[in-house]
């Protein structure tokens, strides 16, 4: 701990910073469990269930991952108001806060609920998703089940973002690693005393995060935050729509990120078939250990390059993108070892029963190296608060962004790689915009005697 301390201390980082390198720390530790897990469970899963199942599971999860920026946004909205209330102690505010948040979360829940339970008697999500089943009512009714689960999370998961508002994301790392570990514990019991069954999959994935969701809640709101614990006398109306403007603006810039690295399941179950998203799933899962690692690491320097920014100190910023960019080099060459091993591995992991083709390990080893080298300069960005041009890039992009993964699915043979390729590009398109304005920031800087204000 005293190495930490000592390079915090050299980084000019505050102490409210020290208490976020301690929950990184034990993030690191919390979240490689919980990767192993993740890998345990693949395995397992592949095990239990049948290859095409597998691929439908995949498909459903894609698909819940595109609402999961709703969770997101509103959990965002709530977390950047509560860091005030724990800093004043204002313990009244916050509890009005969390109370309204609490009320607009059950009201869209609700209403996702009634949303998806009407269109199940619609809409045939097998052929929307263009799922191959023997069984297209079982399907249908495994995602419509799916999403309304899903959307009772949205219900019970504000209790993260309190966890975060108040600088202890080693809590919520430990509420995951629960359901993890109780996800793979039930994997691995059906799979000794239960009959092959996608359904008991859906059943254990929806009902577990609800049961573990809910019991964190009760418990937090029962010890450490029972001044904070919503009540209806506490739903302030003219709270509404600042939260919903606040959301709002964290809800656009999720939905693009959203659209671009989540999607890539949906795309390719749409052009190829949900068998053809197996592959792209297990493959994604094993080069997506690089960014998971780096995002642990770079997340605390958002608040540094913003403390460094405010105090115009400009040879730190540089230095420090210089040293994170030496990182994502060696990141980089670790990129290509796993490129080298990825075959024997894939094997070992989950044998022969899916075939992952050399090229899209190619590409996405590609994809993890520019995505590494972007986040240095997106985090620094954001840290300022001068993010208008890359709303603004992201609307271009996103534009260009579908009718790109058309042409490659349509006319090249790329396969699964067609998102893959387009991804990576975008990856490329914002670094070269990122490191155009990081460049007009620092030079806006170096001409400044003034202190400057962050802007919106």
């Amino acid at each position: 701990m005293l190495l930490v301390v000592k390079f915090i201390n050299l980084k000019r980082i505050d102490a409210r910073s020290l208490i976020v390198y301690r929950n990184v720390i034990e993030s690191i530790f919390l979240k490689g469990a919980g990767v192993v897990i993740g890998f345990l469970t693949v395995t397992l899963t592949v095990q239990y269930i049948s290859v095409k199942d597998f691929g439908i599971w995949m498909t459903i999860t894609f698909l819940t991952s595109w609402f999961s920026l709703v969770d997101v946004s509103f959990g965002n909205g709530l977390r950047n108001s509560l860091v005030l209330f724990f800093d004043t102690g204002d313990h009244e505010q916050a509890k009005k806060y969390v109370s309204t948040l609490y009320f607009l979360s059950g009201a869209f829940a609700l209403v996702l609920c009634v949303i998806f339970g009407a269109i199940h008697f619609f809409l045939d999500w097998t052929t929307l998703l263009n799922i191959d089943s023997d069984q297209p009512a079982l399907i249908n009714t495994i995602i419509t089940y799916t999403l309304i689960s899903f959307s009772l999370q949205l219900l019970l998961k504000p209790i993260t973002s309190i966890l975060l508002a108040n600088q202890r994301a080693a809590a919520v790392a430990w509420i995951l690693l629960i359901v993890n570990t109780a996800v793979i514990a039930l994997i691995y019991f059906a799979s000794i005393f239960l009959n092959e069954s996608l359904l008991v999959i859906a059943h254990i994935y929806n009902l577990v995060p609800v049961l573990v969701f809910g019991g964190a809640s009760v418990y937090f709101f029962r010890t450490d935050y029972t001044r904070l614990a919503p009540g209806l006398s506490y739903i302030d109306v003219s709270l509404i729509r600042k939260l919903v403007t606040i959301s709002g603006q964290f809800f656009f810039l999720q939905l693009v990120s959203i659209i671009v690295f989540t999607s890539g399941g949906l795309f390719i179950s749409y052009y190829l078939g949900s068998d053809s998203v197996a592959p792209y799933s297990i493959a994604n899962k094993y080069f997506s250990v690089l960014p998971f690692i780096y995002g642990i690491f770079i997340t605390p320097y958002w608040s540094a390059f913003t403390d460094a920014y405010i105090k115009q100190d400009i040879v730190w910023i540089q230095s420090t993108i210089r040293r994170l960019n030496l990182i994502c080099a060696s990141m980089a060459g670790l990129a290509l070892l796993m490129l080298a091993v990825a075959q024997p591995l894939f094997s070992l992991w989950i044998g022969s029963k899916i075939q992952i083709p050399t090229s899209l390990s190619g590409w996405l080893t590609a994809y993890v190296i520019s995505f590494i080298f972007l986040s240095n300069y997106n985090y620094f960005i954001n840290g300022v608060g001068q993010i208008k041009k890359l709303v603004q890039t992201s609307l271009i992009g996103i534009v260009l962004y579908f009718p790109f993964n058309y042409v490659l699915f349509h006319f090249t043979d790329a396969g699964p790689a067609s998102v893959v390729i387009a991804g990576t590009l975008w990856n490329c398109f914002l670094l070269v915009v990122c490191i155009s304005q990081y460049r007009q920031i620092m030079n806006s800087l170096s001409h400044k005697t003034e202190n400057y204000a962050l802007q919106d």
